[in-house]
């Protein structure tokens, strides 16, 4: 029988997955491997039919390279939709590997997020015939061990983009703009795209800020001779009077989900009050579309590659980074034991923005 990879997207869908499906095909098929795109997830490797597509040239041509999302699609719900039906960790575990035994794969590529990977390390436990192979993607950045995430460059394209396109129209009315941007628990999009975009302040989860302090700022940029301010604002941002919803979730994956209520609507409503014109734009998903940027298709062809190149010589249970401009391959049972990670003071454009006078906080 031809040896046989399976691949699955799982988690929030990006840019840069298509990169990594593409490539995947190109280098198995040069290796003799069949790969199989398995649709939706784990959801669709552990259903009683296994939900696959096996790929072909004409499914993988070089169009992909630039389309956003993922040509297998993605799954967010499934495992904890199924543990509240009272499926078990146990029973979860069993479903995906025999289907992964019935479809007789020799390999899986797997390409989610921080949740995912949780799933994944849970999956393997007591499991050494799973091979598996996990790539990082995620326009939230907060996945550790690795530079940046596929997707979070496209996301930030998007964004930057977008405030531009703004700053005209507040330009134009004399007014201040907020704009709030995803990035779950970690502020690093509204970090970057907030530098890149030349904004004037940026309100992220990490750093505590003042209200007062951040309407005099914007006054004071109006004082200075400003005609406009832009304010980007995270989307898990709180104040001591705007809390976001929190339901946690146990399950394989046990975590705090929070139910973001608009705080780019509040501060802009409050900054309104002070006397100064202000709207507020969310961005929402269109940060997770668009075409896809050099960076993550490179990232996610080398990727792709490395990944099929893992398996074909037996090395898995592997983490792919990308450190210093190259792809590193670290142990998933290492990277677990520090799977997030959120902006710090040190971080190198948290301090650039502080020295070039944006407000990004009390720090």
């Amino acid at each position: 029988m031809e040896k046989r990879v399976g691949i699955l997207t799982t988690g929030g869908d990006c840019s840069g997955l298509n990169a990594v499906i593409r490539s995947a095909f190109v280098r198995a098929s040069a290796l003799g491997y069949q790969l199989l795109g398995i649709k939706r997830g784990f959801r669709g490797l552990a259903s009683d039919q296994p939900d696959f597509v096996e790929l072909t040239p004409e499914l993988c041509d070089a169009s992909m390279l630039s389309r956003a999302g993922s040509i297998i699609y993605s799954d967010t719900k499934w495992i904890s939709a199924s543990l509240n039906a009272g499926v078990t960790v146990e029973d979860i575990k069993r479903a995906v590997h025999r289907r992964y035994d019935e479809l007789h794969l020799d390999g899986l590529v797997c390409v989610g997020g921080d949740g995912s990977l949780t799933v994944l390390h849970e999956l393997l436990s007591d499991n050494d015939q799973l091979n598996v192979v996990f790539i990082p993607k995620t326009i939230d950045n907060d996945v550790n061990h690795t530079d940046f995430a596929i997707g979070f460059q496209s996301a930030l394209q998007v964004v930057v983009d977008a405030i531009e396109d703004i700053r005209s129209s507040a330009r134009s009315h004399e007014r201040t703009m907020v704009i709030e941007v995803m990035g779950r628990d970690a502020g690093y999009i509204a970090m970057y795209a907030g530098l890149a975009a030349g904004v004037d302040a940026i309100l992220m989860p990490e750093f505590a800020f003042s209200m007062d302090k951040l309407i005099a700022h914007v006054k004071a940029c109006y004082a200075c001779g400003q005609d406009h301010c832009i304010v980007v604002v995270s989307e898990s941002v709180e104040t001591d009077d705007f809390k976001h919803k929190e339901e946690f979730v146990e399950g394989v994956v046990s975590y705090t989900h929070s139910e973001y209520k608009g705080i780019g609507k509040y501060i802009a409503a409050k900054i309104r009050a002070s006397g100064i014109e202000t709207r507020c734009s969310v961005l929402g998903h269109i940060q997770r579309g668009g075409t896809t940027c050099i960076s993550d298709r490179l990232i996610g062809t080398l990727m792709g590659v490395e990944a099929i190149n893992l398996i074909s010589s037996g090395r898995t249970g592997k983490f792919l980074a990308f450190e210093n401009n190259r792809v590193a391959v670290l142990d998933i049972k290492d990277v677990v034991k520090s799977i997030n990670r959120k902006l710090s003071l040190d971080n190198e454009y948290v301090k650039a923005a502080k020295e070039l006078g944006v407000y990004v906080g009390e720090v």
